[in-house]
């Protein structure tokens, strides 16, 4: 068992913005949520359990930090080969639209890459990716208390996958700026055997047929105090790009949640901070030789939640090539118009996570419009939770993987093809 964590429950009041009108809560450690992502004035802290009503994230028990974030595969060429995860049910790449992809961006077959504003699957069309996110070996600070266990993340993976019948996973990375107690908690560049755990996951997600990944980073101590890369972030997307390069079923998702700037007064220091961190990995990229992945830049503030200024302002390093916007949405159906749908139509958007409310609703409209989604998350004690509770507070080593009702939500539309 591990020991008690100590956890400050932190509620994000959307209520003084209009057009984000959902409460979130997220739990983080009190540590992490003033060093690993920072407190933002913005933010208000309230102790207590919090809850999910309105499709918000809030950790209780033995762990949960407050941040997301999602990683690739290894393997020269990628996954293993192109088409519907899991069969018909399942999704995966559609035969219409993106026609002669490979041809026209030179990249391998069955590699992930941007063509007419969509993500696609070279060779193959517009990728039909769904699945949901699921943490690395820390766990969502679940299981920082005892040695890592690799293969508990691949039986994850494998119910994920082989089970629900999902075709695409977020791999969130999350590392702390000092132990407190843990037992490993370094980044990739301080910690051999993690890069090397990270590197076995995302091979394993490369074994199975036509899935895909976006390896992020989570939870990180060089983000900036409003949860933005920055140049000490950059080493650890070198270290990443070097160790993933020839793997065609991984995309890169820069930072978690931009958070605050509802009204936009950080939209170009955020853009930058971005475009910046691109830069850095294509030029790691051309150095190794290496076909360009997708790359997802989050959304500009009110946590991860605005593209607007992406829409007239695309990044620009790397030519722009192989960009990809994120957005997480726990938001009713009311906002889904201004916060993915309208983007969509000038930018290929991919949602990172989403939550319970107004789950339905979101997902008819991510299909309709061929937008890849990720529901928040495959664990038991980071709510919202698409897994029940049976650790019995600690790491969760061989529980039984039963789906709670915002589970079954998750598996029942997986059964149905897209």
């Amino acid at each position: 068992m591990p020991p008690q964590v100590n956890l400050l429950d932190l509620r994000y009041t959307r209520g003084v913005v209009k057009n984000l009108r959902s409460l979130r809560t997220a739990a983080v450690l009190s540590l992490v949520a003033c060093a690993g992502v920072a407190c933002s004035s913005d933010e208000s802290s309230a102790p207590g359990s919090g809850g999910t009503g309105s499709g918000g994230r809030a950790a209780s028990g033995g762990g949960g930090a407050g941040g997301q974030a999602a990683s690739g595969g290894t393997g020269a060429g990628g996954g293993a080969g192109t088409g519907a995860s899991g069969g018909a049910a399942t999704g995966g790449s559609s035969s219409d639209g993106g026609a002669g992809d490979s041809a026209a961006g030179g990249a391998p077959a069955g590699w992930l890459t941007v063509q007419n504003k969509r993500i696609t699957v070279a060779g193959k069309g517009v990728f039909r990716g769904r699945g949901a996110n699921i943490h690395d070996t820390r766990s969502c600070n679940a299981c920082t208390w005892g040695a890592p266990d690799v293969a508990e993340v691949k039986r994850r993976i494998d119910a994920l996958v082989d089970d629900w019948g999902a075709n695409f996973i977020r791999l969130n990375l999350e590392s702390y700026a000092s132990a407190d107690g843990r037992v490993h908690w370094k980044g990739v560049n301080d910690d051999a055997a993690y890069l090397a755990d990270v590197v076995e996951i995302v091979k394993h997600i490369g074994t199975k047929p036509d899935t895909y990944v976006l390896v992020s980073l989570w939870v990180d101590p060089t983000f900036s105090g409003l949860g933005w890369p920055t140049t000490a972030t950059h080493p650890l997307w070198k270290t990443l790009v070097k160790s993933l390069a020839g793997s065609g079923h991984v995309m890169f998702g820069l930072c978690n949640e931009p958070e605050s700037n509802f009204n936009g007064a950080e939209d170009a220091n955020a853009w930058k901070a971005m475009n910046d961190t691109v830069q850095v990995i294509r030029d790691e990229e051309t150095s190794l030789g290496s076909y360009p992945h997708v790359i997802t830049v989050q959304g500009t503030g009110a946590w991860a939640r605005r593209l607007d200024y992406y829409v007239t302002h695309p990044i620009t390093a790397g030519g722009g090539t192989n960009i990809a916007y994120e957005v997480h949405v726990y938001d009713p159906a009311s906002e889904f118009q201004n916060m993915f749908v309208d983007p969509a139509k000038t930018l290929p958007v991919v949602i990172g996570e989403f939550g319970e409310q107004d789950a339905t609703q979101l997902m008819d409209l991510a299909t309709q419009n061929d937008i890849p989604h990720l529901a928040w998350t495959f664990h038991m004690r980071c709510p919202p939770n698409l897994l029940v509770e049976n650790s019995g507070g600690g790491c969760g080593q061989g529980m039984k993987l039963e789906p709670t009702a915002w589970g079954n939500v998750i598996k029942s539309r997986f059964a149905k093809p897209w």
